[in-house]
Parts: structure tokens; C-alpha cells; sequence
């Protein structure tokens, strides 16, 4: 199929991202994917865009009409605020449905909605679109519906290197080109990595939550850096490279004790530094944080799923 087009319904930060890589790729990498829409609620992120991507002539950018780019697209991304997720996906009340359904499950009939929004999972978003959604799979296997994919990018979309899990087996009617639609839109934008439903709610937190781990502790290393002399930006290129290049050695399939070891000898300052941070617990306080993210992560889909207003992040509470 050529000349599809795919509508980005919510263009935050993270889907102006996602929006810009995908006009910045190669020729025939999106299986057919050639036109793009981007929907925006306010005036100023309409200006925004426009002036972001005055240069593609293949870009519509449409401000509060939903349903008109959801019916003249055939892939949607949904990237609103989860808070939102409910409301934008009512569609409008005062438009005359067709068919069977509501007018956004009409507009979406057949196609493919990749929903890129944390906290909520795919059966919840599911119900909010197909009102008919287990008469379809029980009695009409081959009849048209929204199909919903749940994928997980992160903030490192903003220099095209996310880690983007995607939901692995989201259905047993789920039609395998829809998954090639997702994995080569996400592999433009870093790597994409099926995951199975279980580990979604973890991976919010796993994959999604550390790059503000990561900005925390360089942040921490570059001012004692300068408390000990070192020019902030000096220091600021070093201790980057430094995290970049272990990350590559990491990737490469050498073991963080490994690099650990590789780095320190005896009476050396590097394991002066490390003795010190296991004093301090610097390992326990991370696993913590990262459990706690989980926690919270996996408390969003309750909330998403039952439709109750919980703080989320009173995790004693819940």
C-alpha cells in the first residue's frame, strides 16, 4: 500500500518528536506511509507546528478537528496526556453517527490506532472505542474495528534514540501489518522491542523513567566537578562522553561489573569513588527508586482501567 496517510492526535513534545523523525525518513521506510496529519487543541500549538514545519508540504496541521483527520488517515498516534486519553476519544456528540458505533469508532473503523500514552493499557482504550468490541471477536472475526497497539517510546525520541517497547501479541485477530506499521515507524525514532503484556506497566518505569535517573546523577557528578575546579562545561563534555562510551561498552555485551573492574585497581582513585558509593547505598536507593516508579506505573493502569481520579503517586495509599 502507498500513500497512506498517519494522523498524530495529541503533538506534545514527545509527538513533535516522533512527527519530525518520521518526515525525516528514508523514502519507502514507512510501508507506505507518504502523508501526515497533526492535531493540536490551542492556537499557539498550532503556530507552533506550522512554523516547525513550514518546509513539508506534506504535513496538515488541524486544530479541534479530530474526527475529519481521524477519517482521512489510516494510521493514528495517540499521544495526548493520559489525563485526556477519555475525553479526546469521545469524539463529537453533536455529529450523527454512521453505521454501527459512535462516529470515532466509525472513523477508525478497519484502521490502526497506536497509542503512545502511559498509564493506560490497551483494553481500556479498547472500551472507550468499540462498543461492540466481544461481539466482534466472538461472532465476526473478519468484520472491521479499531485496532489498538499499546507502545511505550521515551523522551530520548527528541535525538532519535528511544527505546520503544511495543506490545507483543495485543490480540489473536491482530493483523500482522499492523505490526510492521508500528515497528518501522518506532525505528525511526531509536529501537522498537516487543514486549509481552505483563511487562508493559514495568516497562513504563524500566525504560521510561531512567533517562531522568541518568540526568540526575550526571547532573550530580558535573557539580562536583566544578566544586572541585573543573569548568561547568568542561566537565559537562567529559562526564557525557564518559556516559555515552560506557553505555556503547554495555551494549556491546561486556557486564557492568566488568566495566566496574575494568576501571578500577588497587589503591586507585576510581575505587576510592566506588567504596564510597557503596557506603552511601547508592545501589540500594536506585533499585528503590526504580521500584517505586513501577509501583506508580502499574497504579496509572489501574486508574486508566476502572476510570477513577486517584493521585497516583500516594503509592502507600493504593
Amino acid at each position: 500500500m502507498s500513500d497512506q496517510t498517519l494522523c498524530m492526535l495529541g503533538c506534545g513534545n514527545l509527538g513533535t518528536a516522533i512527527l519530525q523523525s518520521l518526515l525525516d525518513a528514508p523514502p519507502n521506510s514507512l510501508c507506505g506511509i507518504t502523508q501526515f496529519i497533526a492535531c493540536v487543541k490551542s492556537e499557539q500549538s498550532e503556530s507552533r507546528l506550522k512554523r516547525l514545519f513550514s518546509q513539508h508540504q506534506n504535513v496538515r496541521i488541524m486544530r479541534n478537528e479530530n474526527l475529519a483527520a481521524l477519517r482521512d488517515s489510516h494510521v493514528t498516534i495517540l499521544g495526548v496526556d493520559p489525563s485526556q486519553v477519555e475525553a479526546t476519544l469521545e469524539g463529537n456528540e453533536n455529529e450523527q453517527s454512521t453505521g454501527w458505533g459512535p462516529p470515532i469508532e466509525n472513523a477508525l473503523m478497519g484502521k490502526l490506532l497506536i497509542s503512545i500514552v502511559a498509564g493506560w493499557t490497551r483494553p481500556a482504550i479498547e472500551t472507550l472505542i468499540n462498543s461492540e468490541t466481544d461481539l466482534i471477536d466472538s461472532r465476526y472475526p473478519d468484520a472491521e474495528r479499531a485496532w489498538v497497539l499499546r507502545t511505550l517510546p521515551n523522551v530520548a525520541a527528541l535525538v532519535s534514540q528511544s527505546m520503544t517497547a511495543i506490545e507483543d501479541h495485543p490480540s489473536p485477530l491482530f493483523p500482522p501489518q499492523f505490526k510492521d506499521i508500528a515497528t518501522a515507524i518506532f525505528a525511526q525514532i531509536g529501537k522498537p522491542m516487543f514486549i509481552p503484556p505483563a511487562l508493559m506497566p514495568a516497562t513504563t518505569a524500566v525504560a521510561g523513567s531512567t533517562p531522568a535517573f541518568w540526568a540526575i546523577i550526571v547532573d550530580s557528578l558535573v557539580d562536583a566537578a566544578v566544586a572541585v575546579g573543573v569548568p561547568r562545561k568542561v566537565a559537562q563534555k567529559q562526564i557525557y562522553q564518559s556516559m555515552r562510551g560506557s553505555a556503547e561498552m554495555l551494549q556491546s555485551g561486556i557486564q557492568p561489573g566488568e566495566l566496574r573492574d575494568m576501571g578500577t585497581s588497587p589503591e586507585g582513585c576510581t575505587i576510592a569513588g566506588v567504596m564510597v558509593l557503596e557506603e552511601g547505598g547508592v545501589r540500594g536507593v536506585l533499585g528503590k527508586a526504580l521500584r517505586e516508579s513501577v509501583t506508580v506505573a502499574r497504579a496509572m493502569g489501574k486508574v486508566g482501567e476502572k476510570g477513577r481520579e486517584v493521585h497516583v503517586n500516594d503509592t502507600r495509599k493504593i
